[in-house]
């Protein structure tokens, strides 16, 4: 398998990251987002922003990994 063009050296222990791991990459979207919009990320008041705006989609979307199994009686 090893001289197949599609094997890849995969780790067997990779786990994916978890909704936590992934708020350093949304915020820098955030950032990139509130840039194009002309604003300055680092400017006072916005500097926390788009930490503050991952956490709340990551709130917001939370239900997305739930399933109604063990939540109703």
């Amino acid at each position: 398998h090893e001289k197949c063009p599609f094997h890849f050296d995969l780790e067997l222990d990779h786990k994916p990251p978890t909704r936590e791991d992934i708020i350093p990459e949304l915020a820098a979207s955030y950032r990139s987002l509130l840039k194009d919009l002309g604003e300055d990320p680092n400017r006072d008041g916005l500097r926390k922003t788009p930490v503050r705006a991952a956490k709340a989609m990551l709130y917001f979307t939370k239900g997305y990994d739930q399933t109604i199994e063990g939540e109703c009686p």
